[in-house]
């Protein structure tokens, strides 16, 4: 006697093998008054074959629709049955059309591979289409159509605009590379001169105080010559503040005594301590963004010098910025740090920082398609606080969530959006 439900003894104990002939039964039946499946709001739960695919009747023939991936890129396998029995797939010709969100159309072919046919491309992620299925054999066609949708979700434009979400379009950006690098704020020692009177002798005044301000030739003491006993006065070379004082009213001053030290502050040095692994990326006149913290501004500048020693003790080596300071906001002793910029790429496709998610084990971003917005891997490249260079997964000119696009990974987590073949 002919064995009949072969395929439905495979997937169920016996206990549970009239129930899947009841439904399978009932599918082909009602296939038989309308060959196109209904979309995923009426059949939540689509039929699965023995091979866990999706099952499709149309009369007599039925295909289970499988996507295998286990070790090898996603690859459409079709089995075929006939009267509940598997049926030579080289009887079938088959083809499955794709309608991807935005427009895309992948077509796919079939030829037959042991007891399945197998489609002649990579069904690319994410699996979230509008799928065609058309069959032909013994000169009937057959047509099937069905959502296949995954990561995506739909916002109304009040939704949009309530929570937040930013809607850009891809397209070129400039990537920056930027080098961390923490150091303190010195004195511009080639701003600084020391006093030091020309002959040895009695003090007779001592005009300044530390911190005083001096200009370029003003007196700051009087000494009395000890070989010639006649007074001079002793002048401040430069202009700028007292920063060191050693002299008092009276004291006898021998020759060669620095009495005042005066520092120009209208420029500061940062010295920034640069690890060894990252010295070979720096070069003299690359700009510099510095932060002080506190109520300083932010402010740019460039490198000026690089050391061509390192430091035993910490082994970094000294990359010094000179820093504007009119106002004398910078003060020596500071701490500071400084974003060094080591490379800047105009890259032709990009996406905002900002935008990235994750979705299962991927980097992506949500593409946005009127209401629609769905998941899209991405292939990165450079990157840096505010761009991601995109290699591959997204085209120049699409729209994108730009901004708060947590908010749909929240709400696909919510809808329970599944990879489900």
């Amino acid at each position: 006697m002919k064995k009949k439900h072969h395929f439905v003894r495979v997937l169920v104990p016996v206990f549970g093998a009239v129930a899947l002939l009841c439904l399978y039964a009932a599918t082909r039946v009602a296939s038989e008054a309308a060959a196109v499946e209904r979309p995923a709001e009426a059949t939540a739960d689509p039929v699965k074959g023995p091979h866990g695919g999706r099952l499709l009747v149309d009369g007599d023939l039925a295909v289970e629709v499988t996507i295998f991936e286990r070790g090898v890129p996603p690859t459409f396998r079709v089995y075929a049955f006939e009267q509940d029995e598997p049926l030579d797939v080289a009887q079938v010709t088959l083809t499955i059309e794709l309608q991807r969100l935005g427009g895309r159309l992948d077509t796919f072919k079939f030829k037959k591979e042991a007891d399945y046919l197998r489609g002649n491309g990579v069904v690319e992620e994410p699996h979230s289409f509008d799928v065609t299925v058309i069959a032909e054999r013994r000169g009937r066609s057959h047509q099937w159509t069905y959502p296949s949708y995954e990561g995506r979700v739909s916002f109304t434009p009040e939704a949009v605009v309530n929570s937040g979400l930013v809607v850009e379009t891809t397209g070129p950006a400039t990537i920056e590379r930027r080098l961390t690098a923490y150091g303190r704020i010195v004195p511009n020692t080639d701003l600084q001169a020391d006093v030091i009177p020309r002959y040895s002798g009695i003090v007779m005044a001592a005009h300044k105080a530390l911190g005083d301000t001096v200009a370029a030739g003003e007196p700051v003491a009087v000494v009395q010559s000890n070989d010639s006993l006649q007074s001079y006065e002793v002048r401040s070379p430069i202009a700028g503040t007292i920063v060191r004082k050693d002299i008092r009213l009276g004291e006898f001053l021998p020759e060669g005594r620095i009495v005042y030290r005066v520092t120009d502050s209208s420029t500061v040095w940062a010295d920034l301590h640069v690890y060894r692994r990252d010295y070979a990326s720096l070069r003299l006149n690359q700009p510099v963004t510095l932060r002080g913290g506190e109520d300083l501004p932010e402010t740019t500048a460039t490198i000026s010098y690089l050391a061509p020693f390192g430091a035993a003790a910490t082994q970094t080596l000294l990359a010094r910025v000179e820093l504007p300071n009119p106002n004398g906001e910078w003060r020596p002793g500071w701490f500071v740090t400084g974003e060094i910029l080591v490379e800047r790429v105009d890259v032709p496709l990009a996406v905002r920082a900002e935008a990235l998610q994750t979705f299962r084990d991927w980097d992506v971003v949500f593409v946005n398609d009127g209401s629609l917005f769905e998941v899209r891997p991405l292939e990165l490249g450079r990157r840096d606080a505010n761009w991601v260079e995109v290699l591959s997964g997204i085209d120049a000119g699409q729209k994108y969530a730009a901004g708060n696009s947590f908010i749909i990974k929240a709400d696909i987590g919510k809808s329970g959006a599944s990879h489900d073949h």
